[in-house]
């Protein structure tokens, strides 16, 4: 882990809560969690059974991978107790094919989305039906109330528990960060409640979420130092428009929707009938898709791009966050847009982005 990491997350939550003491004190918190999960030796982390998480590691600029990876515990009567994940995993360095490979149609389209068109994209492996690679593992605390598992591999990977009281919602959820591991990871978030794994709120419901302005990325294009995002998913409610019953996309850019000037292409679908919490973002600046048809430099004036260029622009894997109630709070997103290895084609990233 880099010394980055607690810091970032750190302030992040204590501009939320406003208080640095409790954040210091997650860690006790937690313990009082522990103690709700009926008499067990080695209780559900935090009172939770299921969590969402999305990592983002490597070892050099030109290593790093992305992780979605969703964790279901069971509590032991033991000294530990056993966790099983899915996971989906993409790698800058052993990726092969190119953007027509590596970013694939989900089988949602801009449908309903005048005068958007086109189809909307994710990360290979990720679309609907990919349920993932499973992985098992045990689980324990250390001395400092964290959260320590081990998978079969002999990976580990610690996680601390995060104080949530400055979010409205936050006695609903727990947070976790990494803070680390034997295998690379270098920041990776996760949010676990009560709710199922299989269910999901429609996209209606997600609209309704409002402003997703609790967040932090994390993202490397290749050959470059890790970058961050200062600006949040903001606008789910008043940016983005329902095109059909599974599918939003961000209000046009310009007067004219459909020159450069301004123009961001942003479609985010998915069904939790047939995904469960599984979300599906793309999204692109039309003066991307003029450079992926050749022109280059493009003139903002008369562009019209409609839809996203032939490369598949960002494709980003998301999981839904529930709240013990089952009420959708926000994503964590694994980015995984690769096409070849040179600087801006070949990103991975990791990021949450929640209700504030």
């Amino acid at each position: 882990m880099t010394d980055q990491s607690t810091p970032i997350s750190t302030r992040a939550l204590i501009r939320r809560s406003g208080f640095a003491s409790l954040f210091a004190l997650a860690g006790i918190a937690a313990f009082a969690l522990f103690s709700s999960s009926a008499d067990a030796a080695t209780p559900l982390p935090g009172g939770r059974p299921r969590y969402v998480t999305a990592m983002f590691g490597g070892d050099t600029t030109t290593s790093r991978w992305s992780i979605m990876r969703t964790l279901s515990f069971t509590a032991g009567s033991g000294s530990t107790g056993t966790v099983t994940a899915k996971s989906w995993a993409w790698y800058q360095a052993t990726f092969t094919g190119d953007a027509t490979v590596n970013k694939v149609a989900t089988g949602y389209t801009t449908s309903g989305c005048t005068p958007s068109t086109g189809v909307v994209k994710t990360p290979l492996g990720y679309q609907p039906g990919q349920t993932g690679t499973t992985l098992n593992g045990t689980y324990t605390f250390n001395g400092s109330g964290q959260l320590v598992i081990t998978w079969s591999s002999g990976k580990t990977d610690t996680w601390r528990f995060d104080n949530t009281s400055g979010l409205s919602y936050g006695s609903a959820i727990q947070m976790i960060t990494c803070v680390g591991s034997n295998y690379s990871v270098r920041y990776a978030w996760g949010f676990g409640s009560q709710a199922s794994l299989s269910s999901g709120a429609t996209i209606a419901q997600i609209k309704a979420g409002g402003d997703l302005t609790f967040k932090n990325e994390v993202f490397s294009r290749y050959n470059d130092p890790d970058a961050f995002n200062s600006t949040g998913l903001v606008g789910l409610a008043s940016l983005y428009s329902q095109c059909n019953s599974n599918m939003m996309k961000i209000t046009d850019g310009d007067a004219s929707g459909i020159n450069c000037n301004g123009c961001w292409r942003s479609y985010i679908a998915g069904n939790p009938t047939t995904d469960g919490r599984k979300v599906y973002w793309n999204q692109q600046q039309c003066v991307v898709a003029c450079v992926d048809a050749g022109i280059n430099p493009c003139n903002e004036a008369t562009c019209n791009f409609t839809t996203i260029g032939s490369l598949g622009g960002h494709t980003y894997a998301f999981m839904q966050v529930l709240d013990d109630n089952g009420v959708f709070r926000g994503f964590v997103g694994a980015e995984a847009s690769l096409h070849t290895r040179a600087y801006g084609c070949a990103i991975v990233g990791a990021s949450y982005w929640m209700q504030p």
